[in-house]
This record gives structure tokens, sequence and C-alpha cells, in this order.
């Protein structure tokens, strides 16, 4: 079983405007058109279930975020022998945190996403703490993006020791760190995050970091605490999946890495 821990869709009507917003902001490629229908096409062949990680970028927008995650979390967009789940959204804003956060653990959601970036806060602040330490509460993960963010080239949100400091301050366990720690600051993710207990996820590394750099932060981390991710459709699915299986550590690790650290944490069956 192979799971993509980290993906993006949006619904039909919304999905052209966004992802070619996305992309112009960041100057990236995008490789689907960003609907659910082109998620489980991109995915087909490569991965069995692939996560959605909506990002709510004002208060406002919580319950409409929500209400699409929890179709998608339905199976109401499975297609193609590909599963498509969602985790649920919240803004660090949220006038009520702990009140959102037990609305989408009722929808039967199994975690959070967050984005400092977007979302204009630094992971290590008082409000990105209530959020993880309320998630943790109900048993819920929270997903973070880490690292550099093309879209804000000025100013890096959750940096490796910022993300340290978060753990620190909340003794969580139930944080995934994109990007493997920190996108494009993977020597920091060395020095600051391997060994603490948080995960890493590979979204969107492939064309970007050196096989050898990240053979060198799952030995010294554990390929049990890696994700495999892509960050669709902010990356091909082959070029993630082959940028792992072409890494120099065995195929047990593979196979932890492409679906059984997931399937635990989801609560799967394989």
């Amino acid at each position: 079983m192979v799971v993509d821990f980290h993906a993006h869709a949006f619904p039909d009507a919304l999905a052209e405007r966004s992802v070619a917003f996305l992309a112009a902001k960041a100057g990236i490629e995008h490789y689907s058109d960003g609907t659910t229908k082109g998620l489980a096409e991109s995915a087909k062949g490569i991965a069995d279930i692939s996560l959605v990680l909506p990002v709510v970028t004002k208060p406002s927008q919580f319950r409409s975020v929500n209400a699409f995650a929890k179709r998608i979390d339905s199976g109401e967009f499975d297609r193609d022998g590909v599963s498509l789940r969602s985790f649920g959204g919240i803004h660090p804003d949220a006038e009520d945190i702990k009140g959102e956060l037990k609305e989408i653990k009722a929808l039967g959601l199994k975690g959070v996403k967050i984005h400092p970036d977007y979302q204009g806060t630094f992971i290590d602040d008082g409000k990105n703490l209530a959020i993880i330490e309320g998630a943790m509460e109900l048993g819920l993960l929270v997903s973070v993006h880490a690292g550099l963010d093309f879209g804000f080239p000025d100013c890096t949100h959750c940096t490796p020791k910022r993300a340290r400091a978060m753990l620190k301050s909340t003794g969580a366990t139930n944080v995934i760190l994109a990007h493997m720690g920190g996108f494009a600051l993977w020597e920091e993710v060395l020095d600051e995050l391997v060994g603490e207990a948080v995960r890493f996820d590979t979204g969107v590394v492939a064309r970007y970091m050196d096989p050898a750099l990240a053979e060198r932060i799952i030995e010294a981390h554990g390929a049990d605490k890696v994700l495999f991710a892509t960050d669709s459709p902010w990356a091909s699915y082959r070029d993630s999946y082959d940028f792992i299986d072409h890494l120099k550590i065995n195929r047990k690790e593979k196979e932890m890495i492409f679906g059984e650290n997931a399937a635990k944490l989801l609560g799967i069956n394989i």
C-alpha cells in the first residue's frame, strides 16, 4: 500500500482559479488541475490513498472548507482505485479554537492542517500552540507546512529552530512537519529536529533535495517517522515515488515510508 500523506484539492468551481493564483504567486509548475478528479487521476497506479490537507486562509472559511473535507473523507470522490481522504482545516485567528477542533473531530476527520506562511503566524506563537495542544487532547494529528514557501520568500514562519521550540513548549507527539522537516533548510533539520518526537513528510522534495541528504535525515531520524508525500498538484507522483524508491535505504524502510507508517497513524488495516 502507498499512501500520499500530503496533497491538495479544491471544489471544482474554485480549482482552476486557485491553482492559477498559487502557481503564479510561488512561480512553480502544477501537475494536475487541482480538482479531486485530477488528484485521483494523478495518483492512479502509484498511490492507493491520497490525503488532502486543506488550508484555511481566513477564519470565515472554516465551515465551507471542512464541509468539503468531510465530503472527500466520506469517499465521495474516490475513483480509479484511488481513495481520497482529508484532514480538516483551522485558522489560528479562530475565536474558539477548542470548539472548532471539536467540530473537526465530530466530522470524523483524523487531523488538521496549519500553514504558518499563508496564515501569517509563526509556528511557535501562542495561537498555533493552542491548536497543537488542543488537537493532541482530542487525538487529532496536525500537519504543518515547514521551511521555505516559494510564495513567501522573505519570511519563513516555520523554521526547524522554531519547530523545535514548539515541540518543547507543547510536548507534542502528534505533529507532522511537511517537506522533510523544513523545505530547503535540511541541514538545520539535522541540527534541530532529528531524533525528536515528530514526523516528517516528503512532500515536494523530489526535485529539490539531494538524495544523500535525505538518506542522512532518514538514518538519523528513523524511517518509522517519515511519511511519503507529494504535495500534489505541486509535484509529480512518479517523481515523488521514484525519489524514495531510489534512495540507498533498505526495502523495509521504504515500505514503512510508502505506506506502513501512514496506515498506523490513520488506523488503516494493510
